[in-house]
């Protein structure tokens, strides 16, 4: 049984009064997550956290709102909480995005059903790379180029908890482009007793995954308690024909000396291959042409070297994260302190013919020797391979003092990351098959003079320094609770060119200054009212100052520069929240401008991707916010979440030596509609849940001349647990603990769509420019949408 923090918190099944009194600092979250190995959190609790079961292997718990896709907030500003009630009835396999899909103003994309092919997530129109990503109080998006491959993070059954925050991070955000919002994550905490889970599921596409989690309990009265788990996935590309392969390991250590002093050891290593076709993204032109048949070879023809052949078009990934969260307090003094690590190396390969001369920079190479060239060609058929490797730390110190009504805190982040991009070849096998698929310099194509041939060569270092500094006051015996602070980030770039025509070095020092207030008055025991103005910024990537050049011209592909200016926002959130002993519910109205809107886009030289900025200038946003949940009422827990926005470009886009005429024009990436209807059944032995998710038209142009078609989605989810008091529930305990099989289906219409704009542009026609300049189009590209799929899964305690 879980304990809460007072009596009248077990006795009243809502929370709100306990919220009330016992709430803490809401615009700078606590640098450690909430702790629920913790008796007596100070985080406010939700209506999950006071039931007195739950399933040993999942923590389902059968009575959060809205089959935990919603709980209590006090936060003074917009906020949604997935809990396990809703995690543990989706695929395991899925990424964190996912769970996120049902909550107001959140799209997430996939080309596959799990993202871990590639995965897209917006709030309130704002892409990923400017919401902030954390996972257990670090960031999970380098600070050099905001990379992030969620899927390959933690494994589902490992996650805590899921928190979306739409309108700005917070003060202690570890972040420099939180401009769109905050996307929380935890990992669970070692059970306190010993045991374990077992999954093992098959599905479509040759899907096969197997998980298994031990728990070593409490070890004596030493207050350690640990986990590690293990998962390893095989399915085919989603997209035709080839073979994908995940392997993760996770752990948690805790050592907890009593409720205000602990320390953690948490991480998570992975190995994955997965697809990196070409056809992810593809315009409306080819898609209308070409549908689901535009998709990877299945075979290798040596005599016409196929370069769309599977094995020539693979990622392959090796990351992890490690993290040690500690908390100490002493007197009225808190300290929380959490250094960290993080590695990623990828290898994107795409088949590529390449010719016997080009450039290497600007200089002209001839006699280029390709091996398996066809006599009589010129070129000859080559695996093209974007390598990024990545190596990251930083730490970051938070003190809170208690003053009794006022609570100030101060902290410092640091995080240093360096990373090396290279795009280079290599040789082709008989067979098809790359000679290395990891990107070895011992395997890669050389130039006569005997060095390796390199379109992209470059390194980049980000060191980032931020301070911050607030104060929490709560009056009138806990019902007002204001929050303010002050944050300063101040952000290092330095890059090295190592190709020939190109600056050597190149530096950028940039500052964000990120002032937040925000309060909330609980104005009965059910109704809370909010309202906060917070400011965001997003730092330009580093591949705003890395140029790249044409290897068939030797001239600028793309010129990078150092005169870029922070995307920068000012958002105010006001709004109701309601919860009592049947529902909880929430109606938020925002605001937000933007200056400098950054847009990440991209361009091809051939089949090499290459990064593109575009400067989006002003933007101007206003909506509504809506969703409630119901507590169980004959089993059913339904969800309802909507979101009206309207959005503007404030300024004409320049565009060469002239300007399309953009102002007035809807802002891309921004459908005005968004809804999302979820129905969770569950009597404890038979369970079902359904979600069915809306998204209105959005345009992919900043002139309006093309669009992302609206688009609804279903998927559903069955399954079916052992009562234990049956016979052979009873037969079977000695070695199960609570047996489940699941159904999961994904795109249950089988829905054959466009998901996600992959590339924006300014103009798709041919428009003529405020100074009568004819400006030519560009075509966008779209990811698809990840059709029909179904996985089984069986899991077990033990």
């Amino acid at each position: 049984m879980r304990q809460s923090r007072t009596s009248s918190c077990k006795i009243l099944r809502t929370t709100t009064p306990c919220l009330a009194l016992l709430t803490t600092t809401a615009l700078a979250q606590p640098l450690t997550p909430p702790k629920t190995h913790h008796k007596h959190t100070v985080n406010a609790p939700s209506p999950e956290s006071i039931t007195v079961t739950s399933h040993v292997h999942d923590g389902v718990t059968g009575t959060a709102p809205g089959g935990g896709l919603i709980r209590p907030q006090t936060a003074p500003k917009a906020r949604s909480t997935i809990s396990q009630d809703y995690i543990a009835k989706q695929a395991p396999a899925q990424n964190a995005y996912n769970m996120t899909k049902m909550a107001p103003g959140v799209v997430v994309a996939n080309t596959d059903p799990a993202g871990h092919e590639k995965s897209a997530l917006s709030m309130r129109g704002l892409t990923q790379d400017e919401i902030a990503n954390v996972y257990n109080g670090i960031p999970l998006s380098s600070v050099g180029g905001y990379n992030l491959d969620l899927a390959w993070v933690v494994d589902s059954e490992n996650i805590g908890s899921i928190s979306v925050q739409p309108g700005s991070s917070n003060l202690d955000t570890s972040a420099i482009n939180g401009s769109g919002g905050l996307f929380s994550l935890t990992m669970r905490d070692p059970a306190r007793k010993a045991g374990g889970t077992l999954d093992l599921g098959a599905g479509s596409r040759d899907y096969t995954r197997q998980f298994i989690r031990y728990d070593t309990g409490e070890w004596g009265h030493s207050g350690i308690r640990a986990f590690l788990s293990a998962s390893n996935q095989h399915d085919t590309f989603y997209r035709g024909p080839g073979q994908e392969s995940f392997q993760h390991f996770d752990f948690n250590v805790i050592k907890e000396w009593d409720d205000r002093n602990h320390i953690a050891l948490i991480g998570g290593f992975t190995r994955g291959i997965a697809g990196n076709e070409p056809y992810w993204s593809t315009t409306m032109a080819n898609w209308h042409q070409y549908g689901w048949g535009n998709q990877l070879s299945r075979y290798y023809n040596p005599q016409q070297q196929t370069s769309d052949y599977w094995k020539l078009n693979w990622l392959h990934s090796r990351t992890y994260n490690i993290l040690a969260p500690m908390s100490f307090s002493r007197g009225k003094v808190t300290v929380d302190f959490t250094p960290y690590t993080a590695y990623n190396d990828k290898v994107y390969g795409a088949g590529t013919n390449l010719n016997n001369t080009l450039y290497y920079g600007n200089q002209l190479i001839t006699g280029f020797h390709i091996p398996g060239q066809l006599p009589g060609t010129s070129s000859g058929l080559t695996e093209s391979y974007t390598s990024l490797n990545e190596m990251r730390g930083g730490l970051n110190l938070k003190a809170t003092f208690d003053l009794g009504a006022n609570k100030p805190f101060i902290g410092y982040w640091y995080d240093y990351d360096n990373a090396t991009n290279l795009t280079g070849f290599t040789g082709v096998y008989s067979d098809g098959s790359p000679y290395t698929p990891w990107g070895y310099q011992s395997k890669a194509l050389r130039m006569p003079n005997g060095q390796p041939y390199y379109t992209t060569n470059y390194s980049d270092i980000t060191q980032t320094n931020g301070l911050y500094v607030g104060d929490t006051l709560t009056l009138l015996q806990g019902k007002f609770v204001a929050d303010g602070g002050m944050r300063v980030t101040m952000i290092n770039r330095n890059a090295t060119q190592r190709l020939p025509g190109l600056p050597y070095k190149i530096g950028l020092n940039e500052v964000q200054y990120l002032p937040q207030l925000g309060a909330h008055y609980q104005i009965t025991p059910h109704l809370q009212a909010f309202a906060g103005v917070a400011t965001g910024a997003k730092a330009p990537p580093d591949s705003y100052l890395i140029s790249t050049l044409n290897p068939n011209t030797g001239q600028y592909a793309y010129r990078g520069t150092t005169n870029v200016k922070q995307e920068y926002t000012i958002s105010e959130e006001a709004g109701l929240r309601y919860n009592d002993h049947y529902i909880v519910g929430s109606l938020t109205y925002f605001h937000f401008n933007f200056t400098n809107r950054q847009i990440s886009t991209y361009g091809f030289l051939g089949n090499q991707r290459i990064a593109e900025n575009l400067n989006g200038g002003g933007q101007t946003s206003d909506g509504l916010d809506a969703e409630i949940g119901t507590h169980p009422f004959y089993h059913f827990r339904p969800y309802i979440s909507a979101q009206y926005m309207h959005s503007t470009i404030n300024n004409n886009i320049k565009a060469g030596n002239d300007y399309l005429p953009t102002k007035g024009n809807s802002a891309i990436n921004t459908p005005k509609w968004t809804t999302s209807l979820g129905i969770d059944w569950d009597n404890g032995t038979f369970f079902w849940n359904y979600d069915l998710s809306y998204f209105s038209k959005q345009y992919s142009t900043f002139m309006n001349d093309e669009a992302l078609p609206s688009l609804a989605t279903m998927n559903l989810t069955a399954g079916m647990r052992l009562p234990p008091n049956t016979w052979l529930g009873r037969k079977t305990n000695g070695i199960m603990k609570s047996p489940e099989i699941m159904l999961w289906i994904n795109n249950l219409a089988n829905t054959r769509a466009y998901s996600a704009i992959n590339s924006p542009k300014l103009n798709a026609k041919t428009t003529r420019g405020i100074y009568g300049t004819n400006i030519a189009g560009q075509a966008p590209t779209y990811n698809t949408l990840s059709n029909f799929y179904a996985i089984v899964t069986f899991r077990t305690g033990f």
